[in-house]
């Protein structure tokens, strides 16, 4: 297995996700598609300045959203395939209790999701299980797809319970988040890529820092203060081999974009001016020479 320098990935989550995990209202009508619609379109145009293939792993519901709609967002995903991106099933629902449903429901989720990617004439590879959370019954479903790798390891325990902590405090002051309790497994094992024997896929986990394993994704990387930042950023930089993940809402911009200030409030990737992380990201993914697609790693 020859791993690409660096592999980039981001998720497409879009903004009901996060009111599900802050126990928030829906957001209005007007604001679903947000992801496919304005914060992908902002990645492609980076990408392409950098030279950066990635894989984008989109949700199938709000893709089948889109398409009976007017389409924009598929038109842009296509686009992203034009350009020699990845897309990868980041499941049909979204649902952040899935590893948790009947193998029989898990199974028309994942094939719903595949079905509306292979419509844009994707060759899917890869699954992400959303919030993370997964196990080997969930996997051997993106096996029966005929998928090869899984990228849904965060190893990071110091992730899971700072998760934990919020998920708790939540709770205390009467709010459910839909993110689970369990899952504790998500967040161990091997910083590495390796082939998970139990499955038969090749896990492509996100990437931590050696010491203390504190994440080096979108979130911290590009919305910590500035001196946390700055170090967790200098400690991307010295890894051999890096997988970024990022979120389409790394990219949001609160001047053009419509989220309801409870979000804003409660979700950190919306702390710092837009331009400033798209700064941030931009001087990442130059000082690392551009970033591969997952896909890469297991040709």
């Amino acid at each position: 297995m020859s791993v690409p320098a660096t592999l980039v990935s981001v998720d497409l989550d879009d903004l009901p996700c996060y009111h599900r995990i802050h126990g928030l209202a829906p957001p209005p009508p007007e604001q679903r598609g947000t992801s496919l619609r304005r914060w992908l379109p902002r990645f492609l145009e980076l990408f392409d300045r950098l030279g950066v293939r990635a894989t984008f792993f989109v949700v199938g519901r709000d893709l089948a959203d889109d398409r009976e709609g007017e389409g924009e967002g598929a038109q842009w995903l296509r686009q992203a395939l034009a350009e020699g991106h990845e897309l990868g099933n980041h499941s049909f629902a979204h649902a952040y209790d899935l590893v948790r449903w009947s193998s029989e429901r898990q199974h028309e989720d994942l094939a719903a999701c595949d079905q509306q990617l292979r419509a844009l004439g994707a060759e899917v590879a890869g699954f992400r299980a959303p919030g993370y959370t997964h196990d080997a019954r969930l996997l051997s479903h993106a096996v029966a797809l005929g998928y090869r790798y899984d990228s849904s390891c965060l190893p990071s325990p110091a992730y899971y319970v700072a998760k934990l902590a919020v998920m708790g405090s939540m709770a205390l002051s009467g709010r459910r988040s839909s993110s689970q309790w369990s899952g504790a497994r998500s967040f161990f094992g091997p910083r590495r890529p390796h082939r998970r024997r139990d499955v038969e896929l090749w896990e492509l986990p996100m990437s931590v820092t050696p010491t203390g394993r504190v994440p080096l994704i979108g979130t911290s990387l590009l919305a910590s203060p500035p001196v946390v930042g700055a170090v967790l950023r200098r400690a991307a930089l010295r890894l051999p081999h890096f997988h970024l993940e990022l979120h389409a809402i790394d990219l949001a911009d609160l001047t053009r974009d419509a989220i309801v200030p409870a979000l804003v409030q409660r979700q950190p990737e919306l702390g710092p001016p837009w331009r400033m992380r798209y700064e941030r990201l931009r001087e990442l993914l130059s000082w690392r020479g551009g970033g591969a697609a997952l896909r890469d790693a297991v040709e």
